[in-house]
């Protein structure tokens, strides 16, 4: 609870996901850029990425790029919610909730 009741908004208890390096690091400028280009296909930035040594499948091709699809950028964190017990252990804590008596 004391990690959640000085927060002042929601996103201050988001919990980030871990930033760990990839195989697709190296090819994400290439990625951004063929994107901004406009090849919106990801069969097409795999063939692209397999000329130029890409290893993984497919599917992580496409689950890393669609981002793109909603205007995000490759490199930035994502930001999950917070599970129901963490949210309901926040809304409880929050101070300007409780009346005096409980607070």
């Amino acid at each position: 609870m004391r990690k959640y009741a000085p927060a002042r908004s929601w996103q201050e208890v988001l919990r980030r996901a871990p930033l760990r390096s990839s195989t697709l690091d190296p090819y994400l400028d290439y990625l951004q850029q063929s994107w901004d280009e406009g090849e919106y296909y990801a069969k097409v930035l795999y063939q692209e990425l397999l000329g130029k040594g890409y290893l993984d499948p497919y599917p992580r091709l496409k689950m890393a790029a669609a981002p793109l699809r909603y205007g995000l950028s490759l490199d930035e964190p994502r930001e999950l919610p917070p599970s129901p017990s963490e949210a309901a252990q926040w809304i409880i804590s929050t101070p300007d909730r409780h009346g005096p008596e409980i607070a």
